[in-house]
């Protein structure tokens, strides 16, 4: 299947080469769409437990999510601290070197990450936020919101620029627009303190997942003829450890219930949503890291 998607792409781009020299490949397309630029991603993050808590346990729903579309069975998160396991999802790194921990950093981070690498791209992202008060609310904490969870506030590209603070909105804005057709490009969708697991039960995690990612999952952007993709992970594995968590891979052209044993990380998870959102730029680990493609048909 790697192959496939390395065949397809030398396809598609021919004119970069394919296999020599120093310049990567872009990624525009997932495998079977034709050449097509990938619709949507979209990325759901979920706290603190491990695989064998959650799938055909605690997590009903999600776990069907999973046996319907794909799973990676052998994922790892990279360490310990909610933070910076959001960070390697977003810069393949932790960022230890900007005073990042667990709860926050001491520093705003000004390496590369996804959010410049859009921003520079011209590509439309939001983070659709579980509990955010208002649109480009940059506090600590707000009810059950904590900006830990939050990735894009953390980095210079979106901290230093009020305009792009604006894509960070409340949750009720997913269901705006999927009813208006306008999703952005890249969706990073977190739930709050109660609804992620975190401080909630598993099981009102899956019940929030169902009715906010359902709707989604059942509409145009997951039917026949689509080519959006949704990954849903974990930061951490049982007690915000570092450990084996569930990640599933949704979508019209992932193969029908498909169990990836390949070993994975977060920056497996970043350099494929890199991939599909067709840039070429691989911040961090996900530079050397390989892409997901063994779930796509």
């Amino acid at each position: 299947m790697k192959l496939k998607f390395l065949a397809l792409v030398c396809l598609a781009s021919i004119s970069s080469g394919c296999g020599g020299g120093n310049s990567p490949v872009m990624h525009r397309a997932i495998p079977g769409t034709g050449g097509r630029p990938v619709a949507h991603v979209f990325l759901v993050i979920e706290e603190n437990h491990s695989f064998s808590t959650v799938y055909h346990n605690q997590m009903p729903w999600l776990s069907a999510v999973g046996d319907k579309y794909g799973i990676a069975t052998n994922y790892f998160s990279d360490e310990q601290g909610s933070l910076l396991d959001y960070l390697w999802l977003s810069s393949g790194s932790g960022e230890l070197n900007f005073g990042c921990s667990g709860n926050g950093c001491k520093q705003t981070i000004t390496g590369d990450n996804i959010f410049r690498q859009m921003i520079k791209a011209g590509i439309s992202w939001k983070v659709y936020a579980d509990s955010l008060p208002k649109a480009g609310f940059m506090g600590v904490a707000s009810g059950n919101y904590v900006k830990r969870h939050d990735p894009a506030a953390w980095y210079s590209d979106v901290v230093n620029h009020p305009q792009e603070q604006q894509n960070i909105v409340p949750i009720n804005q997913l269901q705006i627009d999927l009813a208006k057709d306008v999703l952005p490009s890249y969706s990073i969708i977190i739930p709050d303190l109660a609804h992620d697991a975190h401080n909630g039960t598993p099981k009102a995690a899956d019940a929030w997942l169902q009715q906010n990612i359902g709707p989604l999952l059942n509409s145009r952007h997951f039917q026949s003829g689509s080519n959006s993709v949704l990954f849903i992970t974990f930061d951490n594995a049982d007690r915000d450890t570092q450990g084996q968590v569930l990640t599933v891979v949704a979508g019209e052209h992932v193969i029908p219930g498909i169990k990836v044993d390949t070993p994975f990380r977060h920056e497996n998870t970043l350099r494929t949503i890199l991939e599909l959102l067709g840039i070429n730029d691989y911040p961090g680990a996900s530079a050397t890291a390989t892409p997901m493609s063994e779930f796509f048909r």
